[in-house]
């Protein structure tokens, strides 16, 4: 492998985003390389490149690939850490388009220098295959696709907010399972680099992991987490990077952004003037730019709102004053939107005005929230902004003549301007006292000015966050986090079981002040009925029974582009009825405490998840511990993520509105068929609205509306029609051929989903299935049929193999596929994969050799008699004639009610789980043939390969135990059933975290958890 010096990364930079770099960029690579560290701050101004930070982190982690693992400055896994959704969209597609250049250059087997870029990236994972740079955003969502990185020796670029990546990082991952989240805290915690941006408004979870360090050592030889600030602001730093003025004065482009003309103004006004003021003079600034612009040049006016309300009042002011004969376009942009929804109207909003539309664009206002604050490539003409913070003003102010071209764009204007509104009240939502204190020391500059303005060019922005605007009282303040102590970080560590009295994680994230966990909403249909219209004596819709939903949401999990995160006060008042408190558009948001309207509408329940023992009377569904349960609004919990009928409103086409009580559209269709890692079979819902839902032209809707209703002569539906038969696959192939290639208009299905739909219809592997309300899990009851559904390959017509997503919560979770796998053939295989995983990332030999005999021992509880029955979908006369034990089934993966009959014909006990007879016959073989490798390690890992044992299995009673008999390297080995419990547990737990530290631990078991997830989705 060729070397990669500093002096490689201007000819990288280029050859993958076509540009050179900044001079600050080359420096700081120089830098790095050479001190072997990360600096803790680089203060660079806005429009200066900073999103650029992924590109110098993938550069140094390939230029350091070969360093000793203990001591590299580069880091296989990069997190850009913000507190903006779009910043997150947008720096994914930087990213995106970073990997996929790697990925041609691998390819091709050249590529200069971006081929050995990608060269020394593959050294991570030589293994892996697939994706050379895994790219992620980081939302919430609790399906498998979820597993944002597949194993942890893959490099990987995560972009994601400071409550996605911080609650992760603290081993309490919002809308993420408890089993998965030490994989998660494993991923985030060791080898990894945090961009965090806004540095300022991150103090709290800056100083969380800086106590973290201190109070945790890795024990492996292995890097653990950096951490390096990205600030526009000036903040202090031990170690920082300072952007050296003067190096950047012979780059044309960097010094005509550094002094790009523009003058700030003040306009005072009342609060219930404010919105039409900003209206007005965002109309005022576009006509006068139209006036005074260059031949094709179109003006762009970006209005920026401190809360939602605000920004939707200034948007439909703006809209009635525009002229009705104006070309000009005005959008509305907030954060609080469903990314499936996002697709076309952001990009539209965005567009006009991004830094590289063409000449000749539509004149356009875009009224946004705090959204656009940073990392948004947009630059407008003027900017009429609320008053704020000086540092959110700072990055407004960043979004105005962004690349300095004013001058060119408007040959008689001397500068852009940028009108500060103020509404006169003092301590206003989001930004308190500082916005106040801002506003007075504007004030006292402008008045003392011979110019009537500011100079506000990123050079003296910089200047004035020295002198004039220089005070911390100027700025939000930073909330203080509580001091992290030893006992806080064994309680989170303890996943399974998480502890009564667990610590929130909050105040660790944001300071005291800063908020509550945020509560992930998504919008579903057929959860309610309107029984009204039948019985008029009923007083409003029912809603279905909980096992109904959970059968509905076991085929269309929650995901992540259906859902917004919302504060928790608001969605409580929501749910509540009342009017919501104003809110502002940042992930972190602190309740108002202000007191609580009263009720404006009806309150209304929603769906959640809790434990099974707190779930309802009656309600089995297997052996999950947890259930989908209707909760009041009272207990609502922060970090919950909750299910809402659509009849209940709540969305618009912008996003959030609680306000609205027009039905949402359902996006779980859609949703599903977005491109994801995992290989889930997608379906829709065949009901009569179908053929409405996906726009289809009138013939296909005859042919399809024929095939649902065509019942025979009792009355059910034809099982030869309904079915996968060949006249469900010639209508399949006859709609794809109908569908357009783009989504009809006024349907809320983005492109690249439309575009899976269209070859999952071609397919030819279209079935039929009845969902059932699973009563028959628990009882010979027959079951409750609730929905039919249309299925088909994972969105692509080459996904021959898709795989439903696992349920480790039931005893067959981990033992579904779609062939039958020997229990000898699976251990092979992990074990070897964790083996190839644990070397690639450089762990010592003994711990190699643990790893690799966890993987080939991990399933040997399988053996249990009864176990193999149900793999045998209950048959005992199969399971005793078979020749070898098997690991998976081979039954139809989707079919749920099916392996839940098998479990209860083969009588194991409810909540039986493997893993426990697994560690119960490592340990009883151990006793007899030591391991050369640690032996307490060993054990916890098969006993915590499904998430559990940290620090206790489940407690089981086996009311028929029995011996279980399995032969390990030739040895037989006997635990009796009963076994299920290991007393020493919590102390080797202890042991194990004390000698490997909490996050090395969760990493080792990481390693041979991702080892058997990766060989069961490939069928072994």
């Amino acid at each position: 492998m060729t070397s990669l010096t500093a002096a490689d990364f201007p000819a990288f930079l280029q050859a993958v985003h076509g540009r050179s770099p900044f001079p600050w960029q080359v420096t700081l690579v120089e830098q790095v390389l050479r001190d072997g560290r990360w600096p803790d701050l680089i203060d660079v101004p806005t429009g200066l490149g900073k999103t650029t930070m992924i590109d110098i982190s993938v550069f140094v982690a390939a230029a350091t690939a070969g360093d000793p693992a203990a001591s590299r400055v580069g880091r296989r896994r990069c997190f850009f850490v913000v507190d903006r959704r779009l910043v997150v969209d947008e720096a994914w597609e930087h990213a995106t388009a970073l990997a996929d250049a790697l990925t041609t250059a691998e390819r091709d087997e050249g590529g200069g220098v971006v081929g050995r870029v990608a060269t020394a990236l593959r050294t991570y994972a030589p293994t892996a295959g697939d994706d050379l740079l895994t790219i992620t955003r980081m939302r919430g969502g609790t399906t498998w696709d979820a597993d944002w990185l597949d194993r942890p020796d893959r490099p990987g670029i995560v972009l994601g907010t400071v409550d996605q990546v911080g609650s992760r990082l603290l081993f309490r991952g919002y809308g993420v399972s408890d089993r998965r989240k030490p994989i998660d805290a494993a991923l985030v915690g060791t080898d990894a680099l945090l961009l965090v941006d806004e540095a300022h408004l991150s103090t709290a979870l800056l100083g969380t992991v800086a106590a973290i360090q201190q109070r945790d050592e890795l024990g492996l030889p292995l890097p653990g987490l950096a951490i390096a600030q990205l600030s526009a602001t000036g903040v202090h730093a031990d170690h920082p990077f300072a952007l050296d003025v003067a190096a950047h004065r012979d780059d044309p482009v960097a010094w005509q952004r550094l002094t790009a003309h523009k003058r700030l103004g003040l306009l005072p006004t009342t609060a219930k003037g404010c919105a039409a003021a900003m209206a007005d003079t965002a109309v005022e600034r576009l006509a006068h730019l139209s006036s005074d612009a260059a031949a094709g040049v179109a003006p762009a006016v970006l209005v920026v709102c401190n809360t939602v309300d605000r920004a939707r009042d200034v948007h439909s002011q703006v809209l009635r004053r525009l002229p009705k004969d104006t070309a000009a376009t005005c959008d509305l942009l907030i954060g609080r939107c469903r990314p499936a929804d996002r697709g076309a109207p952001q990009a539209g909003a965005l567009g006009a005005l991004h830094v590289s539309r063409p000449s000749g664009s539509t004149p356009a206002i875009l009224v946004a929230t705090q959204t656009v604050e940073v990392g948004v490539n947009i630059d407008s003409d003027a900017l009429i902004t609320e008053s704020a913070s000086w540092d959110a003003l700072v990055q407004r102010l960043g979004r105005l003549n962004r690349l300095g071209r004013f001058a060119e764009r408007y040959p008689t204007e001397v500068a852009a301007t940028a009108t500060v509104v103020h509404d006169g009240q003092a301590d206003g939502p989001v930004y308190g006292a500082a916005r106040d204190t801002t506003w007075t020391a504007l004030t006292e500059a402008i008045a003392a000015s011979p110019d009537g303005d500011l100079d506000v060019s990123p050079l003296a922005c910089r200047e004035l966050s020295r002198t004039l605007l220089g005070s911390p009282a100027t700025r939000r303040e930073p909330h203080d986090a509580p001091v992290l102590l030893t006992p806080t970080l064994d309680a989170w560590v303890q996943t399974a079981p998480v502890p009564l009295v667990d610590p929130p994680v909050a105040a660790y994230l944001h300071g005291f002040d800063g908020g509550v966990a945020p509560v992930q909403v998504l919008w579903r249909s057929g959860l309610v009925s309107d029984n009204t219209v039948d019985d008029p004596f009923e007083d409003g819709p029912t809603e279905l029974d909980p096992r109904g939903a959970a059968a509905i949401l076991a085929q269309f999990p929650p995901r992540t582009a259906e859902i917004i995160e919302v504060p928790w006060f608001a969605a409580r008042q929501w749910m509540l009825g009342q009017d919501t408190e104003v809110v502002g558009d940042l992930e972190s948001e602190p309740d108002p405490g202000r007191a609580r309207p009263s009720a404006v509408r009806d309150r209304f329940r929603a769906l959640a998840q809790r434990p099974a023992r707190q779930a309802g009377r009656g309600y089995r569904d297997g052996d999950a511990e947890w259930r989908w349960t209707w909760i009041e609004p009272e207990s609502l919990r922060p970090g919950d993520l909750i299910i809402v009928p659509t009849e209940r409103g709540g969305l618009d086409r912008y996003g959030w509105a609680p306000r609205e009580e027009g039905t949402v559209v359902d996006a779980s269709e859609p949703a599903g068929f977005m491109p994801q890692r995992g290989r889930r079979p997608t379906m829709l819902r065949l009901d009569d609205a179908l053929a409405d839902r996906l726009r289809l032209p009138d013939e296909a809707r005859v042919h399809l509306r024929r095939m649902i209703t065509a019942p025979s002569r009792d009355g059910q539906h034809d099982d030869k029609l309904f079915a996968g038969s060949p006249a469900w696959q010639t209508l399949g192939k006859k709609i794809g051929r109908q569908l357009p290639p783009q989504p009809p208009p006024g349907i809320s299905w983005p492109p690249a989903a439309w575009e899976r739909l269209i070859l999952w219809w071609k397919s030819g592997r279209l079935s039929v299935v009845e969902l059932v309300d699973g009563s028959d899990a628990v009882t010979d009851s027959p079951a409750k049929p609730v929905a039919r559904l249309l299925c088909g390959p994972a969105g692509n017509a080459e996904d021959a193999d898709a795989q439903p997503e696992r349920d480790d919560e039931e005893p067959a979770g981990s033992s579904r596929s779609s062939r039958q796998v020997t229990l000898a053939h699976h251990h092979e295989a992990v074990g070897r994969r964790g083996w190839q995983i644990a070397e690639a990332m450089g762990l010592p030999a003994d711990l190699q050799q643990v790893i690799e005999s966890a993987g080939g021992w991990h399933d040997l509880g399988k053996v249990e008699e009864r176990f193999q029955i149900m793999l045998h979908g209950g048959d005992p006369r199969e399971a005793e004639i078979a020749p070898e034990p098997l690991a998976k089934s081979g039954l139809d993966p989707a079919n749920r009610q099916a392996w839940r009959r098998s479990t209860r014909i083969s009588g194991l006990p409810p909540g039986a789980r493997h893993e426990a007879w697994s560690a119960a016959l490592v340990a009883e073989h151990l006793r007899e043939h030591p391991h050369p490798g640690d032996t307490d390690l060993l054990v916890h890992l098969v006993a915590a390969h499904h998430g559990y044992a940290r620090p206790l299995a489940r407690l089981v009673v086996d009311p028929g135990p029995r011996p279980v008999v399995a032969l390990i390297k030739g040895h037989k080995t006997v635990v009796d059933s009963d076994k299920t419990v290991d007393l020493d547990q919590p102390a080797r737990f202890a042991r194990l975290n004390a000698r490997y530290g909490r996050w090395g631990l969760a990493l080792l078991e990481a390693i041979v958890r991702c080892a058997d997830m990766t060989v069961s989705q490939e069928g072994s």
